[in-house]
Order: C-alpha cells, then structure tokens, then sequence
C-alpha cells in the first residue's frame, strides 16, 4: 500500500514537472501581449499640434456625428445597460474585470441566459483576477450554466495559476498583476456603454442605499463606428492567448438556471413597474433565496421603476475611441500616448477626476508642460479617508507634495466624503472629453488593457465638468485643497532631507492610526532605497 502511494506521489510529481515545463516552453512562443488592431492606432504626432489637430489623431471609424448620453448617476447608468441587453437581437460582446454574485451580478448573469434563450450570441470576458465566479463552487455552476446554453462563450482573462507562473518565470511582478480592465458592453456592434463601473452592488446604488458607493461615470453610444472600434478593442482580448475558454460541461451537474431566472425576472419586474406581480412573489415565496433577494432589491429605491418612463434622449457628438492592450512585455499604450498629446496642446485649462493619483515621472513631466502655457490644471482624486485601496494612497501620501512642487500650475484637491471616487475624467480646454476606464496609476500607464472615449463637444465637457466643479466647490470637510510651502519667489520649501514641506495635506484631516495597513506600508516605502518619490 505505501509502495502504492509511493509510486502515485512520483506519477504526479512527473505530471507538475512536466506541465510546469509545457508552460515554460508555450510562455516563451505566445505573443506577451494582446495584440493592439492596427486600425486603433494613433496617427502622427507633430510637436506644437493644437487640441484640434490631436484630436484628429485619433483613430476613426465613421464620419459624422455620435448619439451619446452621459450616465453620471447610479441608477441611470444600470437602467442603461439593463435596455441595452433587452434591445440586442443578435450579439453582445461583454467584458468586465469585476463582476460580483450580488443581486446586480446574478440579475446581470440571468438577463444574459434570457437573451442566450432568445437566441442571441453571447460573448463575456472576465478578469481572472478581479472576477471570482471561477473560484467559487458556486460561481463555476452559474458559468456552466450559461456556457451550457450552447449560445455564450465565457473566457476569463489569466486565470490566477498562469498569471502567477507567468510572473514567476518573467522574474516581473507586473506581468503578474496586468489585467483585463476594460468595461465594455456592446450590442449588435452598435449601442454600446463604457466607464469605470464593473458589475456590482457599489456601483449602481444610490448614497445611503448601501454601505459602499462609488461615484462613477459612463457614457451609453448608439453609432455603428464606435460600435464596431469597441468590439475591434473586444475581440484584441478575448482572442487573446491568455483568455481561457470555459468548456461546456457534457453533462451539466448543478444548473444554476431557476437562481438565474428569478434573479432576472425580479430585477426586470424592480425596474419596469416597481412592485412584483402575484405569481411572480409566489415564486419568490418558494425560492430559497427569493426572500433575501427581494430585502436587498427593495432598498435600492433609486431604482424602482426606473424604466417606466424612458431614460432621455441622447445627445451628438464627435467620438473616437482609444483603446490600450494588455502589455506583458512591451510598451506600446495609445491611451497614455493620447493623454501626453492633450496636455502639451492644452491652453485654456484642464481638469481631471480620477480615483488613483500615482505618476510615472513620464507623466509628471507632461503635467509640467503646462506650465509654459500657464494651463491652469486641477485634479480631484481621494484621499485616505475616501479611498479603498492602501496601496494607491501609501505612493499618494509619498508623491502628492512633489506632484505640487514640479507642477506650479497644478491645484490638487482630495475627496474626504465616505463615497469613493471611481470616475476616470478628463477635460481639456472645455471642449474636449476623455471618459473610461484609464486610471492615473502604473497598473494603467503600464500593463492593464483599457478603454477610453475621446468626445469633442463644448456642451459635453460642460455637463462632465459641472459635477466634479460642484464637489469642488463643497470645500472642507468633504474637500481639501491640498499645498506645500513656498518662498517669496514662489518656490517651494524643502525639508532637511530635500522634500517638498507640507502646508495642507492628506495627514492634516486623516487619522493615519484609523488605517493600520497603511501606515505599515507607509513605513516599508520609508524604508526603500531610492531618492525618487514617482513610481
């Protein structure tokens, strides 16, 4: 019997030797990186350009103008896609980097089984990294049953095991952490939405309806050309070598169907009439979570019959779309290229909302253009207070004086409400608009695939920049100017150790002791060799 078990423990042995080796040989002859189409490729730059003139840089698809509507509230923006899924008649092409089993993300998960058995063709991306359904005995049954419907085709981007081998075997963190972080959502290669909203609960709840709310933005496009860039931007993913198929179960042991089902019908019922008609409550009555989804439907009331009387017209517009793959192992990112184009033929002002405020000095040194121009640049991000992620704002808390101190031109403010910030925005000069899923972080500028739309259109950039101007304007405590010291020159005051002195600053409104996390971190990065304070 030990012999026995012996000679297994040598047989799996041999099996891990000779996978890990497969993978080493497949790693080394696979492209490291999604392949960006050549038709989403900038054209020329010449220094000097104007906002204009870069903007024709830009990849386009069709002449003409673009019907778009802004979905800068919550509820509008899951009302958006819940009609764009119920008007597609032939495809949807779906990729998100989180996708949560809350009520949204079974809803979601359902209303596609609904159009699959409908007859529509279904394709669905999912980081392998912020997505957990595939982690999940639970979440691999609601998969199966969608794959199983023999219409939707589920692939998860760098499933955890490759992407931890393939960091292993770079010898590179980053090639383990690059992920699949667009948020798109096309329909029948024409009405599509994109932004910084995954599919989950914080997402699409209103202030007060639950715990955690993000404020977030989108844009809902009806137009054949950007359409059709998105799914180009799409499939550069999905066919990627590091998209893995989910297979289709031969025989399908644990149908997640009714959940599936339910889930759906009591959305659709919350959104178009507000109230469950009486057959649809008995089999709420009947269903073993039924209960608990209808207690957690019935508090977003900013949703409840959100559908009844239409979600507004659409306005027109120029857009264009950018689009940055996935990069393991090479540099090329039009989106970050695009941003460097914009700052340097900006010349009334420009303003930014982004969650992540961590800057490669590349970057910096794009900011610091504008101060030949006197480009006055405000930027609102989150401070620790607002934030989630500890990572982000221990290389914020190191940077922020720095950032002001290269940047004279720069006014930098931090959110200190309970509600994040998760809306990427970027206006320039009034008329131009950058809105998606790019975030001023090493992760975005270096390794994740992103998208983003470029909209010119004076009345746009208003209606963007109203909401974030309005934050602003609320002052302390939900806002913070944040400054440095400065001599009578204007030039900013150095500590002993060269490093610009706080006047205002995240740790003068912030309880560093109330995040434990964080100020280890804080004390690790202390520690780090290195002068440079940009990551």
């Amino acid at each position: 019997m030990n012999m026995s078990l012996k000679r297994f423990a040598q047989v799996l042995a041999l099996i891990a030797v000779v996978s890990i080796i497969a993978y080493v040989v497949r790693y080394h002859n696979i492209s490291h990186d999604s392949s960006l189409d050549e038709r989403m490729q900038l054209e020329p730059y010449q220094k000097g350009m104007d906002l204009r003139a870069v903007f024709e840089t830009f990849p386009q698809w069709r002449d003409g103008l673009t019907d778009l509507r802004l979905l800068q509230d919550n509820a509008l923006a899951w009302a958006a896609r819940w009609e764009l899924l119920q008007q597609a008649t032939q495809h949807l092409d779906i990729s998100y980097f989180i996708l949560k089993e809350d009520i949204f993300g079974l809803a979601f998960l359902g209303h596609l089984l609904e159009k699959a058995e409908q007859g529509v063709q279904v394709r669905v991306l999912l980081d392998g990294y912020g997505s957990r359904l595939s982690r999940r005995p639970q979440g691999n049954d609601y998969i199966d049953t969608l794959v199983n419907t023999g219409r939707v085709d589920i692939r998860l981007y760098r499933p955890l095991l490759n992407r931890a081998l393939d960091g292993v075997i770079s010898g590179s963190l980053s090639v383990m952490v690059a992920s699949e972080h667009d948020k798109v959502l096309v329909a029948d290669q024409r009405r599509a939405i994109i932004g910084g909203r995954n599919i989950a609960t914080e997402y699409f709840a209103a202030p007060g309806e639950a715990d955690t709310v993000f404020i977030d933005l989108g844009v809902d496009v009806d137009d054949t050309g950007v359409g059709q860039a998105l799914v180009v931007a799409f499939e550069a993913q999905y066919f990627s070598e590091r998209a893995h198929t989910e297979p289709r179960e031969v025989v399908d042991m644990q149908s997640q169907r009714r959940d599936l089902h339910l889930a759906y019908q009591m959305m659709d019922a919350w959104l178009r009439q507000g109230t469950f008609s009486d057959s649809l409550q008995t089999s709420i009555n009947e269903h073993e979570k039924g209960s608990r989804w209808q207690t957690e439907l019935e508090q977003f009331q900013s949703l409840r019959g959100r559908l009844k009387d239409g979600l507004g017209a659409f306005d027109r517009a120029q857009v264009r779309v950018l689009d940055s793959t996935t990069r393991l192992a090479t540099s090329t990112d039009p989106i970050s290229e695009a941003g460097i184009r914009l700052l340097a033929a900006s010349r009334a002002s420009v303003l930014i909302q982004n969650p992540f405020v961590v800057l490669a000095q590349e970057t910096v040194d794009a900011l610091a253009q504008t101060v030949a121009h006197e480009v006055p640049v405000n930027l609102l991000t989150n401070s620790p207070v607002s934030a989630k992620s500890v990572f982000s704002q221990a290389f914020f808390l190191r940077q922020w004086a720095h950032l002001l101190a290269a940047v004279p031109t720069l006014t930098l403010y931090g959110n200190a409400t309970d509600e994040m910030i998760h809306a990427k925005l970027a206006v320039f000069d009034g008329v131009l608009s950058l809105v998606g899923t790019y975030n001023l972080s090493p992760l975005s500028m270096g390794t994740n695939s992103e998208v983003m739309l470029a909209i010119w259109s004076e009345d746009i950039a208003s209606r963007l920049a109203a909401p974030v101007k309005q934050m602003i304007a609320s002052g302390e405590p939900a806002v913070y100017q944040y400054s440095i010291k400065r001599d009578s020159q204007d030039r900013p005051l150095l500590d002993d150790n060269g490093n610009p002195v706080a006047d205002l600053g995240p740790l003068d409104h912030f309880d560093l002791s109330s995040k434990p996390k964080l100020r280890a971190l804080l004390t690790a990065l202390e520690l780090m060799p290195g002068e440079s304070p940009f990551f």
